[in-house]
């Protein structure tokens, strides 16, 4: 009888975007793969936002993706500008959905910024409270001053591999198996 044991080993970054990437499972990704860095159409902003919804929004939702996204002409800038991000960032909406609607705008430039990736760098920066900020403007400052600075250390690999191997290995520590 072979009996599994898990065990902890530390790997170059390269290893864990490699390794952490290929446990990564969503349903739907072909919402985002269709229409990620394409002309935002009306139709390709709903499709992304049903997919990081994880599935059909709720009509409260639909409202706030229609009257903070699809209406807004805001112009995203391609550089980062923390000024215009601390404004723009704490706007209706929530700063979870803005950020993704950045990332939607600059895939490359602005990353994916949710309770996974935040709870993954919180425990490789060993942080004692891994868990995402509550509040709108505590995620804002979070994502301006921690996240993005530790996102440019993976700069070196594909953008997508890396929030795939974040939001994994995030995924995996809320399962209850962070015992490293």
């Amino acid at each position: 009888m072979r009996l599994p044991v898990f065990k902890q080993e530390l790997v170059t970054k390269s290893d864990f975007v490699t390794f952490w990437s290929s446990q990564y499972s969503y349903e739907n990704e072909h919402l985002y793969d269709d229409n990620i860095g394409k002309e935002l159409t009306e139709d390709r902003i709903w499709a992304l936002f049903t997919w990081k919804n994880g599935g059909p929004l709720s009509g409260k939702k639909s409202a706030s993706v229609k009257s903070n996204f699809i209406k807004d002409k805001t112009r995203i800038p391609a550089k980062r500008d923390e000024v215009f991000l601390g404004t723009y960032l704490d706007k209706p909406g929530g700063a979870i959905w803005r950020i993704f609607w950045l990332h939607c705008n600059h895939p490359h430039t602005y990353p994916i910024y949710d309770q996974h990736v935040h709870r993954a760098m919180a425990k490789m920066k060993e942080w004692k409270k891994i868990g995402i900020p509550s509040y709108n403007k505590d995620k804002v400052k979070m994502y301006i001053e921690q996240y993005l600075p530790f996102w440019d250390e993976f700069c070196e690999f594909s953008a997508k591999k890396v929030d795939e191997a974040l939001w994994a290995y995030g995924k995996f520590l809320k399962s209850g198996y962070d015992f490293f």
